[in-house]
């Protein structure tokens, strides 16, 4: 054997171990992904049985996300509950989703308002998007903004960022 060949056996053995490093650090991402998956369908769950509380008038934990009856007005002076304190209540410290995280960036919210790649912490969040019914297609999506008033019959999807910023969708709910 030559030099030559001794050369090209460290480059492929060097090629081999990079390929390995790359796949773990994909393959861990992937779990981190899935986990946050199987998260986002639990808060679905959760959202479902809330508002089937509301319709059933049954007694509510978080009544910071009671939406306004669809076609009642607000009583003079009253306070409609938004959004985002409706999110940040279900997500803070004595929510129930308190033990969730962004697991892909761990020191950002565990929630977004869009998946952005101009905003590295929207990886691995959770984007709660408001969906308008269009009779002629289908629904149009825009962000769930942080003043945006808790109306009853509202469609919801959650999706989820992943780590190329693409949403995965996780699916839909009616406040």
């Amino acid at each position: 054997m030559k030099f030559s060949d001794y050369l090209f056996i460290l480059v492929l053995l060097a090629n081999l171990i990079l390929v390995t490093y790359l796949g773990i650090g994909d393959y861990r991402k992937g779990e981190k992904v899935d986990q946050s998956l199987r998260n986002g369908e639990q808060i679905l769950s959760w959202f479902e049985n809330f508002s089937q509380k509301i319709e059933a008038n049954e007694a509510v934990t978080q009544s910071i996300c009671l939406p306004l009856a669809e076609g009642e007005r607000p009583s003079k002076g009253a306070k409609l509950n938004t959004w985002h304190s409706c999110v940040e209540s279900l997500f803070n410290s004595s929510g129930p989703f308190q033990d969730y995280a962004n697991l892909l960036m761990p020191q950002a919210l565990p929630f977004a308002e869009k998946c952005d790649k101009h905003e590295p912490g929207s990886s691995g969040a959770f984007i709660f998007e408001k969906l308008t019914l269009n009779p002629a297609g289908p629904p149009a999506t825009s962000p769930m903004g942080p003043g945006e008033k808790l109306i009853g019959s509202m469609n919801i999807r959650l999706s989820l960022c992943d780590t190329g910023y693409y949403l995965v969708k996780i699916g839909e709910f009616k406040l």
